[in-house]
């Protein structure tokens, strides 16, 4: 497909420039009909202005639910077709306006037409989805009451549920009622500021925190647009357009409006304060990042890693590494200060860090127990995946040492913790798109692709579906998770294998030396010979297991013998 299209690009019938702007005419059609689809459907809310329709919370009848569906995921496959093109025929683009040896313009996007025109599309596409009445998801009325009950009713948002104000207009809508808000303290702040300007219109809200959020989703794009074409200048084409055309950030994150763009914000605020080298100043921006939403945290502790070991002088170090923590902690303790209420300030963001939803923990809890009747409880694969966490953020911090390193460490941790979590939303893969966007020739950039294209089906024909809840589990851990997961260990498999079995082979034919003694060739020490007997036993087993397979009184001595063993770990 890539090839056909390279040969239409380099071809007569169309240039870069002409697929770039074919794509993002007919992207923005389809999210016109997206937009106005909701207006459509039968039983929608239409009671006040904007008319919602939040799923899968309709209303919607089963005939019309998977009809709406069907017709989304069409206009998802035909969105990413176009996007995909997009990206194709941006990365062929001879971009001849910066020079490698040229100081990099501040706002890369003023200084060349296709820039212009991508990021005007990237206007119009946040447009749409600012006026779209169609929301995947609920949390836009969640942050809503955050900010109420703060700003409205002087309560505490992060110990107070919104089920104390059944008075509320905003009472019944979307879920979460019985739950205090789960995100930082400047979440609460922005949320009681907004809650103060819009009243108690719902279509005021509405419109105010939708535009809070595109107008910060912009500001994303802009920061990506400079922060690339620092690092790499002509790169900011490809980056914006990476981020601000990609359907999964427009269709499921700005239209719903979630705050994983706000905490972008201030993620990529701090990676640009670094190339400035302001770096206390850019650590103060990742800590309000934090203060955000809490999954920003590793980055901070890899940005001040990176910050302490970028001088050249200890005490220059420790004046680094001092002052950054001083900040982040001070601005911590500051912006808890009016809303801390002791233990009971964390209550409800460790009540819903216990629970466990569709995500890879918990398919390897279920198959350990259930199929392969393992004892092994949750809390152990917890303790497994936060350690296996460490290992990765420790192993980044300890080897981030200069601003490319910075993105690619902050980019791979936030592409690989909602792989881990134990609670995982769709959105939660923002951050990673928007920091990955400023590292696109990466084997992560094709991974992330593949996985804001599976993660649209996250929730799609779920909820209302006649399979039982333990085959949904599995399977859209599948679907969701399986592809980009394949494609990240089938190219490290690529990549790795063929130079460790070429390196063993070497290791196994040639001559050891011990000392200034020689041994003779094919005689091997006992550690290449220990392997070597292993890696052919281990080639042995897969013929064994055909046989077996085929032999039913086999079968049943290795089911005897496997029983066996399983009582014997039991007891």
């Amino acid at each position: 497909m890539w090839q056909r299209l390279d040969k239409i690009n380099n071809g007569k019938l169309a240039s870069p420039r002409v697929m770039i702007m074919t794509a993002g005419g007919a992207c923005l059609f389809s999210y016109l009909l997206f937009a106005i689809l909701p207006l459509f459907i039968p039983r929608a809310d239409f009671s006040h202005f904007p008319p919602y329709l939040a799923l899968p919370d309709g209303g919607l009848g089963l005939t019309d639910y998977y009809l709406l569906y069907i017709l989304i995921c069409i206009n998802a496959l035909l969105l990413f077709g176009l996007y995909f093109i997009a990206l194709r025929a941006v990365s062929n683009l001879r971009s001849g306006a910066v020079l490698p040896s040229a100081p990099a313009p501040l706002h890369p996007w003023r200084r060349d037409s296709m820039t212009n025109y991508i990021f005007g599309m990237t206007v119009l596409f946040h447009l749409v989805m600012l006026l779209t009445p169609f929301l995947l998801s609920t949390d836009l009325f969640d942050y809503i009451r955050h900010g109420r009950i703060f700003a409205i009713y002087g309560e505490n948002p992060l110990v107070v549920p919104a089920t104390y104000f059944p008075h509320d207009p905003f009472f019944n809508m979307g879920g979460w009622v019985g739950t205090g808000s789960v995100y930082g303290p400047l979440h609460v702040y922005a949320a009681g500021f907004l809650a103060v300007i819009a009243g108690n219109g719902i279509g005021a809200n509405f419109l105010v925190f939708k535009s809070f959020f595109v107008c910060l989703d912009l500001a994303n794009v802009i920061l990506i647009g400079s922060i690339a074409a620092r690092l790499r200048p002509g790169l900011e084409k490809k980056a914006m357009l990476f981020y601000g055309w990609n359907p999964f950030i427009l269709a499921l994150v700005v239209a719903s409006a979630h705050n994983d763009i706000f905490m972008l914000v201030f993620v990529l605020a701090g990676i640009l304060c670094y190339l400035n080298r302001r770096l206390i100043l850019g650590a103060f921006f990742i800590t309000l990042a934090v203060l955000v939403k809490f999954i920003a945290l590793p980055i901070l502790l890899v940005y001040i890693a990176l910050s302490i070991r970028k001088q050249a002088k200890l005490k220059w170090r420790l004046l680094t590494g001092a002052g950054s923590l001083a900040v982040a902690v001070a601005t911590i303790l500051a912006s808890y200060a009016p809303l801390w209420e002791g233990r009971g300030t964390f209550s409800y963001l460790t009540a819903v860090g216990e629970k466990v939803n569709f995500t890879i923990p918990q398919l390897i809890h279920d198959v350990s127990v259930g199929q392969l009747q393992l004892p092994l409880s949750i809390t152990v694969v917890q303790l497994a995946l936060a350690a296996a966490l460490v290992v990765y953020l420790t192993w980044h911090a300890l080897g981030v040492k200069n601003r490319a390193a910075l993105v690619s460490a902050s980019a791979g941790i936030a592409f690989l913790m909602p792989l881990a979590l134990l609670w995982f939303q769709p959105w939660y893969l923002t951050m990673a798109l928007g920091l990955i966007a400023l590292r696109p020739w990466r084997l992560i950039y094709k991974c992330a692709l593949l996985f804001s294209f599976t993660v649209m089906f996250f929730d799609s024909f779920w909820w209302h579906s006649p399979l039982s809840m333990d085959v949904q589990e599995t399977l859209r851990v599948l679907v969701v998770f399986g592809p980009p997961v394949a494609l990240l260990v089938w190219s490290k498999g690529n990549e790795i294998l063929p130079k460790v079995w070429k390196r063993l082979i070497n290791w196994s034919l040639e001559n050891s030396r011990t000392g200034r003694e020689v041994k003779r060739a094919g005689d091997p020490g006992f550690g290449r010979l220990s392997l070597e007997l292993t890696a052919l036993f281990v080639a042995a087993l897969a013929p064994l297991a055909i046989v077996v397979s085929y032999s039913p009184h086999l079968r049943e001595l290795v089911t005897l013998v496997g029983l066996k063993f399983q009582s014997l770990i039991n007891f």
